[in-house]
Formats: structure tokens, sequence, C-alpha cells
């Protein structure tokens, strides 16, 4: 698919892989047949020959990280091929590849920003902050993506107040 081709762009950004996945949605969850790792001999008459080549049947998301060199299992992702926030939160990845890997997954945003974890009730970037890989740019990008939550987390708690200072002789 056209959002697979893209996946192997290194110079892909969040914007072009949001692009092509809001124009075919289903692209996302597509598995296409690709060569992730290739054996070569090369002959004495400088002719090559393929060894060996490992096949796999990848998403884009699959074939992204791939290519970003972060590994992956079947438990990352739910029944419908989508990785789940906790996997992608986990990846520890710096935040113009977890705005990328976003942009591919979830294109209205809604399912990522504005929804508690549902394993320590916790928004996206509070749960980022619990990461230790996790970089401080990435949590604080996080919380810009939907500041309402950060006034709402705080207009829910009564703020305490400050006591006042003692005027000593």
């Amino acid at each position: 698919t056209a959002l697979h081709a893209i996946c192997i762009n290194p110079k892909a950004t969040p914007d072009m892989l949001k692009l092509i996945a809001d124009t075919c949605p289903q692209a996302i969850t597509t598995q296409a047949e690709m060569i992730t790792d290739v054996e070569i001999e090369l002959k004495d008459d400088g002719k090559a020959r393929v060894i060996h080549e490992t096949r796999e049947m990848l998403t884009p998301i699959m074939l992204w990280l791939k290519v970003k060199g972060k590994s992956y299992d079947d438990d990352d992702f739910d029944e419908q091929g989508l990785m789940t926030l906790d996997a992608v939160l986990q990846k520890g990845l710096e935040w113009n590849d977890l705005n990328c890997l976003i942009s591919i997954q979830f294109s209205d945003h809604s399912d990522f920003f504005g929804v508690t974890n549902d394993t320590n009730n916790l928004y996206s970037f509070m749960h980022a902050a619990t990461i230790d890989r996790m970089n401080l740019e990435t949590v604080y990008r996080l919380a810009l993506y939907d500041p309402k939550l950060i006034s709402e987390s705080f207009s829910e708690t009564e703020t305490p107040r400050r006591k006042r200072s003692r005027k000593v002789n």
C-alpha cells in the first residue's frame, strides 16, 4: 500500500503519514509481504547472488517500527492490529517518532489523547512521565496536544490554600 511505501522513508513526516492514513484508513491494518532481511554472496565475476531472504507479513506500523530498529511482539497489538497505548509509550520513542506513530494509527487522535489508560487510569502524558526511557520533551508535547486535560485535572481537586507567614520580631 502507499502507507507501507511511505513508512520506509526515513524522511516521512507525521503530516505525510496522517494524510495517507486518513485517505485510506483500511491500509493501517493491511498486511503486505515484505523482505526484511537479505543475505547476499558476491561471486568472483562481480555478480551477486541471494543466499537467503526473510519475508514477513507486516502492517505499516510493524514496518515503521522495523525501519526505526524498534522491537515489537504480538502483545503490543490489539485484536484489530493496532498498537495499544501502553505499547506505544513503552517504546520510549523520541517525540518526532512518537508523533509519526500516532499519526499513522490515530488519525483523529481521539483514541489516544483524552483517554485514560485501562491499567493505571492515567492520561497519555501522565503515563509517559512514569516511563524511565521517556524524555521530558515528549511528555511536554503530549501534554500540549490537549492542554484542557491539565486544567480539568487541576480544577477537579481543590487547590490547597497557602498559610500566611507569621511575623517574627
